[in-house]
């Protein structure tokens, strides 16, 4: 996104009060995610729940009169961070959120696991709490149904099984460490197996996309992967990505490189996620299981066609939650919501 771009998004979280300002997040350090619901407290939003989301669209309030200021905070990928940190500080602040799950992803599980709660009352240390997130990368249905219980979560679709697939050559980005030194590319280290952490970082990230919404993927060749994980130990290891310029040095040494690499090949698809099952498959899964309707779906990667919003419309899902780039939907009647990445929350302060 160029800065013209980012100035557009920011006039619009700003000064564009028509309609509420969804917030799009994967997972949150505990001081990050408080700072960001006392801002939203401070500055009097009122957060919205699905059910509140379906009824403020229905009524497509947009006269001058009845503005207020609203908020939805939404959270991708059902990831352990929502259960050991953001669910915790829900209740601690009472706010509520909407989960976007990967059924395929969640395990079957009795217990629950530690979280901040327990951390608070000194029955598990922070490391061990910590190490859950290598463990148990995704959240459970045992989970999921008690935060669903407590009134303050809401769980919805974000397809079956998220599987993502590089697209072409073209590198845009290198695996790094994000929340609890987790990698930030989370759908390829999760889909080759969670390998060894420090056998990643480094890694190039090809152009990616949703495989239903593909035909042909690019398999690399692993040996880009080893040359520049290489240089990544060389340098400093995890206390590389400490460097402000680590994206531009890994960039440019992958220029002066890439020759001595191995090309990859394209493949056709032909086992892939299919995007009916996606669709209406997890869709039924979460209401069997959560008892509940499901009426949204989160696009994975922000990517959709005409075809797929008609299938989602034929499934019954009323709201599609998109990334920050705007779409217009003509043909199908859908309600279909951009998001600001969560990071933006923090501008409101100049509200």
């Amino acid at each position: 996104m160029n800065i013209f771009d980012k100035g557009k998004m920011l006039v619009r979280l700003l000064a564009d009060n028509r309609h509420p300002k969804v917030f799009s997040f994967h997972d949150s350090l505990p001081d990050v995610f408080s700072s960001y619901l006392e801002l939203l407290m401070i500055k009097r939003f009122r957060i919205l729940s699905a059910q509140e989301l379906m009824e403020r669209l229905s009524l497509n309030r947009t006269d001058e009169k009845n503005r207020t200021k609203e908020a939805v905070l939404t959270f991708d990928d059902g990831r352990r961070n929502c259960w050991t940190v953001i669910f915790p500080l829900l209740k601690k602040y009472k706010i509520k959120a909407i989960f976007f799950v990967i059924p395929e992803r969640i395990q079957e599980a009795h217990e629950t696991y530690p979280n901040l709660e327990d951390y608070w009352k000194g029955k598990v240390s922070w490391e061990n709490l910590y190490l859950t997130h290598r463990k148990i990368p995704y959240l459970t249905w045992k989970e999921l149904e008690i935060m669903q219980q407590s009134g303050l979560v809401e769980v919805f679709s974000h397809s079956m099984s998220h599987e993502v697939v590089p697209v072409s050559t073209r590198v845009i980005d290198f695996q790094h460490p994000g929340v609890y030194e987790m990698p930030v590319y989370f759908d390829e280290w999760f889909q080759n197996r969670m390998p060894s952490l420090e056998c990643v970082w480094g890694a190039p990230i090809y152009e990616r996309s949703w495989a239903p919404l593909t035909s042909n993927a690019y398999v690399p060749n692993a040996s880009a992967d080893v040359f520049m994980n290489e240089f990544v130990k060389k340098n400093g290891d995890y206390l590389f990505f400490k460097k402000k310029d680590w994206r531009k040095l890994l960039f440019e040494f992958y220029e002066i490189n890439k020759k001595k690499f191995s090309l990859g090949h394209f493949r056709r698809l032909d086992n892939k996620e299919d995007a009916y099952a996606s669709v209406v498959e997890s869709k039924k899964i979460i209401e069997k299981k959560l008892s509940r309707s499901c009426f949204c779906f989160s696009l994975p990667l922000y990517q959709s066609n005409l075809e797929l919003f008609t299938l989602l419309k034929e499934a019954g899902y009323k709201i599609i939650f998109d990334g920050p780039e705007r779409k217009k939907i003509t043909s199908v009647k859908l309600f279909l919501l951009n998001r600001f990445p969560s990071f933006w929350i923090k501008f409101l302060a100049y509200i």
